[in-house]
C-alpha cells in the first residue's frame, strides 16, 4: 500500500520541518508506526487522501515529545551521555565509573571519587565499597545480602549507602566546577 512514490514525498514534507541531523531516524521510526497501524486503517487514511496529515502529526508528536518512542532510542541515550546524575545511577555504572583494576589508566572521575571516598569515615567507606565492589572472594552484595553478612541492619546500610552517593555526587559536581 506504501509506495516508493509516497514515501520520498512523505519524507519530503519531513525534511521542512525536521532537523537533517533527525530526518533519517524519525522518518524511518514515522513509517515503521504507519505499518504497524491495522491493514483497514492504513487504507482507510490513503483513500481518504489523509495519510499526509497523518505521516505529519506523527512526525512533529515523535520529535518534540519526551515520551515518544522515537525519543527513547534516539536521543535519550545521547541526554544520558552528557547529564549522568549519580543519585539515579544503577549499581552496575557506578561499578564500571567507581574503582579502575590497580594495572589500568585511572581516569579522571574514578580519582576524584577515591580521593572523595578517603573524606568518609572508615564505616561508611568500607560499606560502599563492600556493595559497590564487593569482597575479595568475588562476591557481590545487595542490601539483604550485605546484612545478612554484616549484621547490620538492612534499613540502615541503604541509609549509610544513599549518603554516600548523594555526597559523592555533590562533592564530584564541585570538583568538576572549580574545573572550569
Amino acid at each position: 500500500m506504501l509506495t516508493d512514490k509516497i514515501c520520498i514525498e512523505l519524507r519530503g514534507i519531513a525534511a521542512k520541518f525536521i532537523p537533517e541531523e533527525h530526518l533519517h531516524d524519525l522518518v524511518q521510526e514515522v513509517f515503521l508506526a504507519i505499518l504497524e497501524l491495522p491493514s483497514e486503517k492504513l487504507k482507510q487514511l490513503i483513500d481518504d487522501k489523509k495519510l499526509k496529515y497523518y505521516f505529519i502529526r506523527l512526525c512533529k508528536n515523535n520529535y518534540y515529545s519526551k515520551t515518544s518512542r522515537y525519543h527513547y532510542k534516539y536521543r535519550k541515550p545521547n541526554e544520558r551521555m552528557y547529564a549522568i546524575d549519580l543519585k539515579k545511577v544503577r549499581k552496575q555504572d557506578v561499578v564500571e565509573l567507581y574503582f579502575i583494576e590497580q594495572d589500568e589508566l585511572v581516569t579522571e572521575d574514578a580519582a576524584r571519587i577515591n580521593n572523595i571516598l578517603e573524606e568518609l569515615y572508615w564505616y561508611e567507606r568500607e560499606l560502599f565499597k563492600l556493595y559497590v565492589l564487593g569482597d575479595n572472594n568475588g562476591s557481590r552484595y545487595t542490601y539483604s545480602t550485605l546484612s545478612k553478612k554484616t549484621n547490620i541492619s538492612r534499613m540502615s546500610i541503604y541509609t549509610t549507602i544513599k549518603g554516600v552517593k548523594a555526597y559523592v555526587a555533590k562533592r564530584l559536581e564541585e570538583q568538576r566546577s572549580n574545573d572550569i
